[in-house]
């Protein structure tokens, strides 16, 4: 009988989740992705599937995890280069991708005139400021 595959990740597109499973390849770690010609489709079903889903072996998932948070590892959390909230003054902060406008746009004219804009988000006050990266 085949092994069973687990989810190690959801991702909200198709290139985030081919990323991931890039970089589980190149470690020689089986991955399949599920739900990403879905997506790839119509992209706003995306939240509404669970989004595209990178899933593994069950025998690999440790390995797969534990690469997983090597990648993720943000080269803006080093100390040297720390970014810090202009409101409360906190390193604690996280990407954030604003979709608003694009989907407002869709809604109104029937396609996606604006695009999405990277922001920070403050993990502590939750401020949200443009990203300069």
């Amino acid at each position: 009988m085949p092994e069973q595959l687990v989810i190690v990740g959801r991702y909200s597109t198709a290139c985030e989740a081919n990323l991931v499973k890039a970089e589980l390849e190149a470690f020689d770690v089986d991955a399949v992705l599920a739900d990403d010609n879905t997506v790839n489709t119509n992209w706003l079903w995306s939240n509404a599937i669970g989004g595209v889903k990178v899933r593994v072996p069950e025998s690999e998932i440790d390995e797969a995890l534990r690469i997983m948070e090597l990648a993720a590892g943000d080269p803006a959390d080093a100390p040297e280069s720390a970014i810090v909230c202009p409101a409360c003054g906190s390193s604690k902060s996280h990407y954030w991708l604003d979709k608003r406008g694009s989907f407002l746009t869709w809604l109104l004219l029937g396609l996606p005139v604006l695009p999405a804009f990277s922001r920070r988000v403050c993990d502590d006050c939750g401020v949200k400021w443009k990203s300069v990266r």
